[in-house]
């Protein structure tokens, strides 16, 4: 099978290249960094709705392209057999279907908010600037901080009892989570409060699979915290 995987850095694609590390597979990094260079002009004559992460497989003579984070997380899961629904009992295998659907349905939605306010707000010309920025504190206090706060209370609270979202075994759920739990804690210090969580993270960044990850994906640590950080 040859993989090519069309990744932009310090975005959600960043958990495609942990997973495929984590499975040891073999695969290409094609680099977009930007919406005019050569890698994303080649996926969108490809796939004109695709974003990143978009996966290219060719396997058997037969190409094709598979894109969205969960759909890709779960497709090499089933095909490698590893890091999925296998070897779960009953009280595990509901946990890992609910995490592994919040964390894109459900929490990574809010955050995406917290950054279409804070985008449109800055992309406002600075005399009218007030008027987005006082909607965005109002949906921000209103609305998405309270619902945050909520929804990292009780993460909090699942990892008090478990090292891995789905009990024992790490699975896709807690790749597929870790992008926006990361996320949140860099929106503001209220968000690392959490001691479970932070241990939780800990224990994700000591995965050597993790580290080769970020060396891979071209993570910049900097540039991720000063990105969440404006959209609080």
């Amino acid at each position: 099978m040859q993989i090519q995987l069309y990744h932009k850095p310090n975005s959600r694609s960043q958990r495609i290249v942990w997973l495929f590390e984590e499975l040891g597979l073999d695969y290409d990094i094609l680099v977009c960094d930007t919406l005019d260079d050569a890698n994303t002009h080649q996926l969108q004559q490809a796939h004109p709705l695709a974003k990143f992460p978009t996966v290219k497989i060719t396997e058997l003579e037969h190409t094709f392209f598979l894109s969205e984070t969960s759909a890709i997380a779960e497709w090499f899961s089933t095909h490698q057999q590893s890091l999925g629904a296998m070897n779960l009992d009953s009280s595990a295998l509901v946990d890992y279907y609910y995490w592994k659907n919040f964390a894109e349905a459900t929490f990574m939605p809010n955050l995406a908010l917290k950054q279409i306010f804070s985008q449109l707000a800055i992309r406002t010309p600075w005399l009218i600037r007030f008027i987005p920025r006082a909607i965005q504190y109002g949906f921000n206090q209103g609305y998405l901080n309270p619902l945050l706060q909520q929804q990292m209370q009780m993460i909090n609270q699942h990892l008090t009892t478990q090292p891995w979202v789905a009990g024992s075994q790490f699975t896709i759920a807690d790749i597929l989570l870790w992008f926006p739990l990361h996320s949140c804690t860099h929106l503001n210090d209220r968000y690392m409060r959490y001691p479970a969580i932070n241990s939780y993270l800990q224990q994700i960044e000591d995965r050597p699979a993790f580290q080769r990850a970020l060396s891979k994906g071209q993570w910049s640590a900097p540039i991720f915290k000063q990105y969440w950080a404006v959209a609080n």
